[in-house]
């Protein structure tokens, strides 16, 4: 939701609560009816209750619009599971965090890594491209060079994706982020 779409919502939020306020105030006496019915009558009559009618009304059909509208956003996800086999006894499945991390694991086992951060994204069949991709964020030592570096991460995770999970020529993207002389970063392994 955009932030002007969220200050519509906040300008009509706090309009619904005035007017339910009055309205409970109204029902429980707190004035009596021929003060706030005097006032009501006077209101109405004004040209300016009139056109914050009219703008309110607008307020609530962009809003209105806003809820059914659909934004064709990027079709590629990085949550969730892909199917390896699909067949009449059932699926396989892989969830793409697994395969995030044992690329993560991977990244970082290729000598002058210093760190790495992979991002996933399946995208749908339908699309005609590629159905799963690989981002892989480096930062390199010194002493690495970028294109050998890049060329066997590539390879290896194609390698071990194709051996275990039957998925032939997954792109891999490798952007070297950051060329550091700092030490390779320990990730603690959770279990």
């Amino acid at each position: 939701m955009s932030i002007i779409n969220r200050f519509f919502v906040l300008l009509l939020s706090l309009a619904c609560i005035g007017l339910s306020g009055l309205i409970i105030a109204a029902a429980v006496q707190v004035l009596p009816e021929n003060v706030w019915l005097k006032q009501l009558h006077y209101i109405l009559g004004r040209q300016e209750t009139f056109m914050v009618c009219i703008v309110v009304l607008l307020m609530a059909v962009k809003l209105l619009f806003a809820v059914f509208s659909r934004k064709p956003g990027d079709p590629s996800t990085s949550k969730g599971e892909y199917v390896i086999d699909a067949g009449p006894q059932g699926e396989v499945r892989v969830a793409l965090e697994a395969m995030r991390s044992l690329a993560d694991r991977m990244a970082r086992e290729v000598h002058g890594v210093r760190d790495a951060n992979v991002r996933i994204k399946a995208r749908n069949p339908k699309e005609g491209a590629a159905r799963l991709s690989l981002d892989v964020d480096l930062t390199v030592g010194r002493e690495a060079d970028v294109s050998v570096v890049a060329k066997i991460l590539t390879e290896r995770v194609q390698e071990h994706f194709r051996r275990t999970m039957a998925l032939e020529s997954v792109p891999v993207n490798v952007v070297i982020s950051e060329v550091s002389d700092a030490q390779p970063e320990k990730k603690h392994r959770v279990v």
